[in-house]
């Protein structure tokens, strides 16, 4: 109980700034959470195959993977607040109009939908943890970005929550309508209030940067650091690509799940992924990076092969509920790593490469998905049964966890030998 009390109190702790930018990425993770539940269910009850909702999911990460890295370079000694507010202008705009291209068929605009609505979520993203590392303090630091990881659970609570309720409430009501349309604008109206929150932060200028134009700095960053930091990102991205985005579609698909029951699941899933993200701190200081991530990742894979199995026997009456059940439990335990292994790899960069490595980061995660998506498309078509598939997955990420374990190793050694270990075991 001491170890919680004193964690609320670093919570608290916080910078308004950083209280301020949680606020607004929450707003605009309610359309991102909302489209991720119910979205391609409701794609496929306006027609649309799996590998079409495939390709149009692609598009999500074409963007973000050819406007990142410049995005980063352009970043560096910069305000980041009116990127910020950008972003919030782009995604309530971009949703609503890829909504309406749904219904009407428009295949053209929903993928253009697509590919603008990712570089408003890009401009937020990227700039998070930069922002974060320029206006924290070192006493909060790991909650600060333990905050930032639980903005999309947190938003996923509460749209899961609200998916279903607005669902429930259509049912007992036959003069209340609502559906996947209604609620997904609903939830795009919500998010607009971003613009107001993010205008309110308060930034301090930051320290200039000689010679930055797009390319003039180049040479400053320690690339072969930012490449060993971004390897194990890469393998886990890439296997994460294959079965988080399509998920609703295996349940949908496995078990007939429609969105308000998958919505609640998500939901649920979700307040497990907020509860284990907000203690990852006291994991972090307790375990140290590498039995954190180590302890975590391994068992959210059994968990994931677990999961996988259900798709041999789900003929059977328990098949739903062992799905359920590897499904919410993996999730937190998937995500936990999140904060803490951002943590590490901005530490190991070091400050002259944390906005670079942000935005690569942020757009390897994309194209890996994107290769990913084009994947799963293709080997949908040629109707591979989707256990397989989440089984490839759980092999890049065993991968994908290895080499994060190798890069604390690397870290410790620095450290020893700077004599300079942060709190706690490593």
């Amino acid at each position: 109980m001491n170890e919680l009390h004193h964690l609320l109190r670093r919570y608290l702790s916080v910078p308004r700034s950083i209280k301020l930018l949680v606020t607004g990425a929450f707003l605009l993770q309610l359309v991102n959470a909302s489209f991720n539940l119910i979205l391609n269910i409701y794609l496929r009850k306006n027609g649309y195959s799996d590998s079409v909702i495939a390709d149009f999911t692609s598009y999500r990460f074409i963007s973000i993977l050819l406007f990142s890295i410049p995005f980063g370079l352009i970043i560096k000694g910069r305000r980041l607040k009116p990127f910020m507010i950008a972003g919030a202008l782009i995604v309530p705009l971009s949703g609503a109009a890829m909504m309406f291209a749904a219904g009407a068929h428009a295949t053209v605009l929903i993928k253009l939908c697509f590919f603008i609505g990712s570089i408003g979520y890009m401009l937020e993203g990227v700039t998070a943890l930069p922002f974060i590392l320029r206006h924290g303090d070192e006493d909060t630091l790991s909650e600060s970005i333990a905050l930032n990881f639980a903005v999309w659970s947190l938003a996923t609570i509460v749209s899961g929550l609200l998916i279903n309720l607005l669902y429930s409430a259509a049912a007992r009501f036959p003069a209340f309508h609502a559906a996947e349309f209604e609620i997904l604008m609903l939830f795009i109206l919500l998010s607009s209030a971003a613009v107001f929150v993010f205008s309110r932060i308060k930034e301090s200028a930051p320290a200039p940067e000689p010679g930055s134009s797009l390319f003039g700095h180049l040479r400053r960053y320690q690339w072969s650091r930012i490449f060993r930091g971004l390897l194990p990102v890469f393998l886990i991205s890439v296997g994460a690509g294959l079965t988080i985005p399509f998920m609703n579609l295996f349940f949908n698909s496995v078990y007939d799940l429609d969105s308000d029951k998958y919505a609640l699941m998500g939901s649920v899933a979700a307040a497990l992924v907020f509860l284990g993200g907000m203690i990852t701190p006291i994991f972090r200081r307790k375990l140290g990076y590498g039995l954190s991530i180590a302890i975590t990742q391994f068992t959210a894979i059994l968990f994931l092969l677990l999961l996988a199995s259900t798709e041999l026997y789900s003929h059977l009456g328990f098949a739903l509920w062992f799905a359920a059940g590897a499904f919410i439990i993996r999730q937190p335990l998937m995500n936990m790593a999140s904060p803490i292994t951002s943590e590490l790899v901005m530490k190991y960069v070091g400050p002259q490469n944390r906005e670079l490595i942000s935005a690569i980061e942020t757009g390897l995660w994309n194209a890996s998905w994107f290769i990913s998506a084009k994947f799963f498309q293709l080997l949908r078509e040629l109707q591979l049964p989707y256990y397989k598939i989440f089984i490839i997955t759980a092999i890049l990420y065993s991968f994908g966890t290895f080499t994060y374990l190798l890069l604390v190793k690397e870290y410790k050694r620095e450290m020893k030998e700077k004599g300079s270990l942060p709190g706690g075991p490593a």
